[in-house]
């Protein structure tokens, strides 16, 4: 990290660019007014111009920059991506076209956020794991299947699932499918047997309730302090002038949205959203840790998934 720390300086002399750097690996983003020519032009000839300066930095330090594995990517309603007009930008010698869908850090991004492409290769990953584990189970006793479950199937369908929130519930329902063929495998059970029963004996909580967990646990460590500066900048609490019997609940600010899609979906909405939503001890945050928060977080969710 200490030999890239360099490049938020270059970043910050392009006042129109932002930047997300993990270990080596370096997002470029800025916005501009789909349809409108001189607002495409300047976003083009401002991301060049950055990319022109870190490449001449590189080179400077003698670091190398595959110009061909550049990717770039347009990202918004199907509507603004219709509308705009460009169509790549120059890397070295390279001319990089848009693509469909980009990998960061494990995760397939869509030009339109959909997820689709992310939720495919969960879905082809995590059956991988559950074919594999089939091929063995009558060698295994139920402990050790949920073991490789978690370690082989869940690692998947739980990795950065905070950014499935919103999604409709065809989408859900696909990685819902997972969770149901993992406790019929460890019980052994028919295919078309009732299920429900089952993920509430194993104490599973639902795709949904597992993707909410994920978020609302996020929020908490932005109120702690523990999640990263890019997070905790979207979290604010919430003031009031009046005195009211609920002035010991943490209420958080929800920021109006533009767009009913996207927009309800951001991290800086949906979480704060979440959270007030809480019952009143879970909201109590200076009074909890982390572990207590979890457990208290999870029985919640439980019991809204699986009311009695």
């Amino acid at each position: 990290m200490c030999y890239v720390s360099q490049l938020f300086d270059i970043v910050s002399k392009h006042t129109d660019a932002r930047a997300h750097i993990y270990a080596d690996d370096t997002q470029l983003y800025l916005s501009f007014s789909a349809g409108s020519s001189s607002s495409e032009d300047h976003a083009v000839q401002a991301m060049q111009s950055l990319v022109q300066d870190i490449r001449a930095w590189m080179l400077r330090n003698k670091l190398m920059i595959n110009d061909s594995k550049t990717e770039l990517m347009l990202m918004g309603t199907r509507h603004q991506i219709a509308k705009a007009g460009i169509y790549g930008i120059k890397v070295g010698d390279v001319d990089i076209a848009p693509c469909d869908s980009v990998k960061n850090l494990g995760v397939h991004l869509d030009s339109t956020m959909s997820m689709n492409t992310h939720i495919s290769k969960v879905c082809s990953n995590a059956y991988y794991g559950l074919y594999n584990i089939r091929q063995i189970r009558k060698f295994l006793d139920e402990d050790s299947t949920k073991t490789l479950i978690r370690a082989f199937v869940f690692s998947h369908v739980d990795y950065c699932n905070a950014l499935l929130v919103g999604l409709p519930d065809y989408q859900l329902n696909r990685l819902q499918r997972i969770l149901n063929g993992a406790a019929r495998l460890i019980y052994e059970l028919p295919r078309f047997c009732h299920i429900s029963v089952t993920l509430q004996e194993l104490h599973w909580l639902p795709i949904k309730q597992r993707i909410e967990y994920k978020l609302i646990l996020h929020v908490f460590k932005c109120l702690k302090g523990l999640g990263p500066k890019y997070l905790c900048d979207l979290i604010q609490v919430k003031s009031t002038r009046y005195s009211l019997r609920s002035q010991s609940r943490v209420t958080l600010y929800v920021p109006r949205i533009m767009h009913s899609t996207l927009g309800e979906r951001a991290f800086a909405y949906k979480g704060p959203r979440m959270w007030n939503s809480l019952p009143s001890e879970l909201t109590l945050f200076t009074t909890l840790s982390l572990d207590a928060f979890k457990a208290k977080l999870k029985t919640h969710l439980f019991g809204l998934a699986y009311p009695v």
